[in-house]
């Protein structure tokens, strides 16, 4: 056993902070729910995973820690009480893992979809559980899926997570040998970020919502698309990207945006974004401090004719909003009366669909293609959408010089074709870019 039993019996103990009691609240009805899935070529040992996995703990004291929930406090909007939740490390048992074999080399995906439904039980067990998919034990193929409570990881801790597991299944020594990142549990977004901004010119920004769609055969399942630029494409796009001043995010965003105006006829949208605040807090945390450091802003975008000039506004709108109006246009927090006037019907009679599209550009992920014997052949990244959440979720993750692109949507609220086409819309309009 990787772990050391006498070191972990000292326990820890903290109260989850806002922004962390909010995603944990939401999990527990499958809300955000965050998922990973490494595609690995090569014949990986469940027993080794086992291992890896305590060394995992044993490096992050908060994936050794569950949640435990003390006193009652009491709000004057729903919801009107909860239980004051605290991380908690004396006692956690070992990280959930699971090894599932079935001749479908498609099966990956509806185990993925049964875990972005399925939140993590309650009790003593750490908030990420892991599922190892094969066709057969002889198989050289497999699928690793990574589960987590959001309160716990984003995307940047998460491929952070991929790595380590992937580096221990290449050298366990090697691994063995590193001092842990960390020896306490992570400070909470509040602890280090300032108070977030308001320059009081922005009121409410109500959501714009696609069109609701009939879907013939509705399910409450997330289902992902997925394409690769490979690093010419991507080399070739950051060029034109810097040649028109903007970002990767804004060009991913407006690709969406314009393939929704085409589709729908709309001239505006309100898009979700994603911001990693890590180094906004102060002091700043490093690099690879290990928890959810997020924001996630509301933002109005006109959708015109010229492509770079919509890719340039919803970097210039997000900068913006993140200096000046962040308080107005965040979703990290309960809401209030305004939000429930706003946004309550509009959600439940649009299929629980909140905005129509939220995009996270979550960087340079570090994934290498090599690991020993085995090889990482794919990333795909996903956060449950069957509860509620946008139309379509966008996630973008830099890898070996190209971006891994994930789009996520629920079969409840948008059908396969329509998502399809969206997608490969957006993809062709990023590609045509360069």
């Amino acid at each position: 056993m990787v772990r050391d039993k006498e070191e972990f019996a000292l326990g820890e103990t903290r109260a989850l902070g806002e922004q962390e009691r909010l995603l944990n609240y939401l999990h527990a009805f499958g809300g955000l729910i965050a998922t990973q899935v490494l595609h690995v070529r090569g014949r990986v040992d469940p027993a080794q995973v086992r291992d890896a996995l305590a060394w995992l703990q044993a490096q992050h004291p908060i994936l050794r820690a569950h949640i435990r929930y003390g006193s009652l406090v009491f709000r004057r909007l729903p919801p009107f009480v909860y239980r004051q939740p605290w991380f908690d490390t004396e006692g956690t048992t070992e990280i959930p893992f699971d090894v599932v074999e079935d001749p479908d080399p498609e099966a990956w995906r509806r185990i993925l979809a049964h875990d972005l439904r399925t939140p993590i039980k309650r009790g003593k067990t750490p908030r990420v559980r892991l599922t190892l998919v094969r066709t057969g034990a002889d198989a050289d193929f497999c699928h690793i899926i990574i589960c987590a409570d959001h309160a716990t990881i984003d995307a940047q801790s998460g491929n952070m997570l991929g790595r380590q597991l992937l580096e221990y299944l290449a050298d366990p020594f090697a691994a063995q040998g590193k001092v842990p990142l960390h020896s306490t549990l992570p400070p909470p977004l509040e602890a280090g970020f300032p108070k977030r901004s308001d320059s009081g010119t922005r009121g409410y920004e109500p959501a714009i919502r696609l069109p609701k769609q009939t879907i013939a055969d509705p399910k409450q399942e997330t289902r992902v698309l997925s394409h690769h630029f490979g690093a010419a494409e991507t080399t070739a796009l950051k060029a034109v990207i810097k040649a028109n001043r903007t970002t990767l995010h804004g060009a991913v965003t407006a690709a969406f945006l314009t393939a929704m105006r085409e589709r729908y006829r709309i001239d505006a949208m309100t898009c979700l974004t994603t911001i990693d605040l890590r180094r906004l807090c102060r002091p700043a945390l490093p690099h690879e401090t290990y928890g959810c450091y997020i924001d996630i802003l509301r933002t109005r975008h006109g959708i015109g004719d010229e492509f770079w000039a919509t890719a340039r506004e919803v970097s210039f709108k997000l900068i913006t909003t993140l200096a000046k109006d962040q308080e107005a246009a965040t979703i990290m927090k309960l809401p209030e009366w305004e939000v429930y006037r706003h946004e309550a019907a509009a959600t439940m009679s649009n299929n629980r669909r909140i905005d129509g599209l939220a995009v996270t550009t979550a960087g340079e992920s570090g994934l290498k293609r090599n690991y020993g014997q085995y090889e990482l052949d794919d990333v795909t990244m996903a956060v449950s959408l069957d509860m509620f959440g946008p139309s379509v979720f966008v996630i973008a993750s830099e890898r070996l010089g190209g971006i891994d692109l994930s789009v996520g949507y629920t079969a409840y609220a948008m059908s396969d074709a329509e998502t399809r086409w969206l997608a490969d819309r957006a993809i062709a309009l990023l590609g045509s870019a360069t």
